[in-house]
């Protein structure tokens, strides 16, 4: 079993984690904010078994001398509180600790009853929430601070499944989405995190795109700050970048890249739409927005046409308006080659 496949139970047995929560050990320390950093998405769990270790404190790894007895039963009695009594674990334990011929010998096994039994409790209170779509599959998801979320096909999006009033609206997101945010009284923050920015908000709205080893973020009205993960340049960064609308920011942690441009926001959330919208956009990343969105295959026998332009919508029902419109600027032929496959290529005779 690898740290991804970790339950909260199973972060809260391991020596390395207990190192790291309990002792502080640099390496152990090193070695959990590097492991977060490529594994953001595990962060809600990591919390939550960080949290309930730091509750219990551990617990001793023998049976505990008789002087240190009643300190060791109150921070026991302490750990359950935590569930306010949602099962009888609690009332049973005291009638049994009322015997106690049993305490020397059962002190340890049972802390370490208790830690898992907590955490089940702890993490069916604090569970995960994800949403996954597949091709051809849109979803829009309420999260609990009403705050709305379109995901766009073939995109995952995680969250806690609660949120304290004060601390960062938190979500993880692979794929595509066009985020809603409400804004809070107190100006809580909202953060979405990829593998290449977190981005932060107040209330705003905003598409997501972390498709081809790169995150692109187009801002349709609001402020967006993002910071770079995982590079040289990031780590150079003084401060966030602070978008504004009409802003897309590009950012690829894997190549360092970084663009920012001005847009149309409208174009890059039309896949929200029933038709896709384009501007003066080069043909190959049009097909690649098909293929994205529609799940088709499209082969350019002549590889100048990619750098061509097109201008116009797309129904999504009817990409044979995209085929026609091509044929008539650029004397080219689609042929069909499959379910969702297609060829286009120079007509006979140019």
């Amino acid at each position: 079993m690898t740290f991804r496949d970790f339950k909260t139970e199973d972060f809260l047995q391991h020596p390395v984690f207990r190192n790291w929560v309990l002792e502080q050990e640099p390496e152990a320390t090193r070695f959990w904010e590097q492991w977060l950093q490529e594994n953001p998405d595990k962060q809600p769990a990591v919390n939550q078994a960080r949290e309930l270790l730091l509750l219990i404190g551990g617990g001793p790894a023998h049976a505990p001398a008789p002087q240190d007895e009643e300190q060791t039963w109150e921070k026991v009695l302490q750990s359950i509180s935590i569930a306010n009594q949602h099962t009888v674990t609690g009332a049973k334990l005291v009638a049994l600790h009322k015997k106690r011929r049993w305490w020397p010998y059962a002190a340890a096994a049972l802390l370490a009853g208790m830690l898992v039994a907590c955490a089940v409790i702890f993490f069916s209170l604090n569970k995960t929430v994800q949403y996954a779509t597949v091709m051809g599959e849109m979803k829009t998801i309420e999260l609990p601070d009403h705050s709305v979320v379109k995901l766009n096909v073939n995109s995952t999006l995680s969250f806690s499944k609660k949120w304290a009033g004060t601390g960062p609206r938190e979500v993880w997101l692979k794929g595509e989405a066009f985020f809603t945010v409400q804004h809070t009284y107190n100006n809580q923050r909202f953060v979405v995190h990829t593998n290449d920015v977190d981005i932060q908000v107040v209330g705003t709205e905003f598409n997501v795109n972390t498709r081809r080893v790169k995150t692109q973020v187009v801002l349709r009205n609001g402020v967006v700050k993002l910071t770079l993960n995982n590079t040289t340049s990031a780590k150079k960064a003084t401060a966030p970048i602070t978008m504004k609308p009409g802003d897309m920011v590009t950012y690829s942690a894997a190549t360092a890249e970084l663009s920012n441009q001005r847009v149309n926001p409208e174009q890059y959330a039309s896949w929200s739409t029933p038709a896709l919208l384009f501007n003066e956009t080069p043909v190959a990343e049009v097909i690649r927005s098909l293929q994205d969105n529609l799940g088709l295959t499209i082969v350019l026998e002549d590889d100048s046409l990619g750098a061509q332009t097109f201008t116009g919508t797309i129904p999504r029902d009817n990409i044979n308006v995209f085929f026609i419109t091509l044929g008539r600027s650029f004397n080219v032929h689609t042929e069909k080659t499959g379910a969702n496959t297609y060829r286009i290529s120079k007509t006979q005779g140019e």
